[in-house]
């Protein structure tokens, strides 16, 4: 049953006329982790055991649901923004200032890829704090792919950041990924 739902998405993945990428990839699996956040807490919230914690679960429901969105719509702007630097790329001797422009777009974009995949293992962490104690094995399955992401993401940021020559511009980005970089490194190894 989902070989045949997911066959197509990595068909597209794997096809060299598509523009779908890394960015691409770590807002799937963003999306899959916020939606299985999502189901740990449809798995807390109305048991027996878990009544006083309840509202705050409904908010990290209700905040997984949200990521999953951002996540799911981050997929088709990576997209997006891979093809505006392949034409900024390609025509850049005749417009070499309009690649720097897509380059900190790019980097920008990235960067709330990162700060999405870093408030995405916050979530995780809140929930395997007060939720079904049935389910630890997938908390720490939503944390790991989590922080990974976030190292991912970084990966994204870095690589754009790299052809930027505004070197204020560089240096802010620089500060700021490595700075989401230790808090979730932090946060992460809190619980491993």
């Amino acid at each position: 049953m989902y070989y045949e739902k997911l066959e197509p998405i990595l068909e597209d993945l794997q096809n060299k006329d598509i523009d779908v990428a890394g960015g691409s990839v770590v807002g799937m699996i963003l999306s899959i982790i916020n939606s299985l956040i999502t189901y740990t807490c449809n798995l807390t919230k109305d048991k027996k055991n878990y009544e006083n914690v309840r509202e705050e679960v409904l908010d990290i429901l209700k905040e997984s649901e949200d990521l999953k969105t951002k996540t799911l719509q981050a997929i088709d702007m990576d997209e997006k923004v891979l093809k505006e630097i392949l034409i900024a790329y390609k025509n850049r001797k005749e417009v070499p200032e309009k690649l720097e422009k897509v380059y900190k777009k790019s980097a920008e974009f990235c960067m709330s890829v990162t700060e999405n995949a870093y408030n995405t293992l916050k979530l995780a962490k809140k929930i395997s704090k007060i939720g079904n104690r049935m389910l630890v094995s997938d908390y720490k399955i939503c944390m790991m792919y989590a922080f990974t992401s976030v190292e991912a993401s970084i990966e994204n940021v870095k690589i754009n950041v790299d052809s930027i020559k505004d070197e204020k511009y560089r240096n802010k980005m620089i500060e700021k990924y490595q700075q989401i970089y230790k808090q979730a490194r932090e946060l992460y190894l809190e619980t491993n």
